[in-house]
């Protein structure tokens, strides 16, 4: 397990590159979503805020609860990710004031299983990876360019040319 400054850190990371996603966004594609009946835009920024307090409930709860994700948590961008900023601020908080074996005590996962609390704080990141991932694909069905969230694209990075795929493996047989 991580130690707790070190998951929170991991936190905040995946969080900032998360806030460099919705800083491309213009306030016109609030509302826009693929399909009716799927979270639009502005739904995935609630959904995240709102997750977020869900996760946080269950650690030191041990029960899951959601608060929604309507427009009246935010109806325009702006509106959207300040409830966001709102909501990661009060999880933060908390989580810097549980005691270290808090999080290697057990809690029910949503599935009911018992697991440690610290993973439920890993599923909250991945939680919100996922719906970064979504952004991504809902960007790019407006023309918007996502950020690269490490700075280069794959394409910027040197190629190594003295290994081909397949050659790492036909070198371990040989040796």
């Amino acid at each position: 397990m991580l130690e707790k400054e070190e998951l929170i850190s991991h936190f905040e990371g995946v969080r900032k590159r998360t806030l460099k996603y919705l800083g491309q966004l213009p306030e016109g594609v609030i509302d826009w979503r693929p399909d009716e009946g799927k979270f639009s835009i502005g739904d995935i920024i609630r959904h995240l805020g709102s997750a977020e307090l869900m996760f946080f409930h269950a650690i030191t709860q041990n029960e899951w609860k959601y608060d929604g994700h309507g427009p009246e948590k935010g109806k325009t961008l702006a509106e959207a990710i300040h409830y966001l900023e709102q909501c990661h601020a009060t999880v933060l908080a908390g989580l810097r004031q549980l005691e270290p074996e808090m999080l290697k005590g057990k809690v029910k996962n949503v599935l009911g299983y018992e697991v440690s609390a610290w993973r439920i704080i890993m599923a909250m990141t991945e939680h919100e990876i996922h719906h970064r991932g979504q952004l991504s694909a809902y960007m790019q069905a407006n023309h918007i360019d996502p950020p690269q969230i490490f700075g280069l694209k794959i394409e910027q990075i040197p190629k190594d040319e003295s290994r081909r795929y397949g050659e790492a493996e036909e070198d371990a047989r040989h040796q």
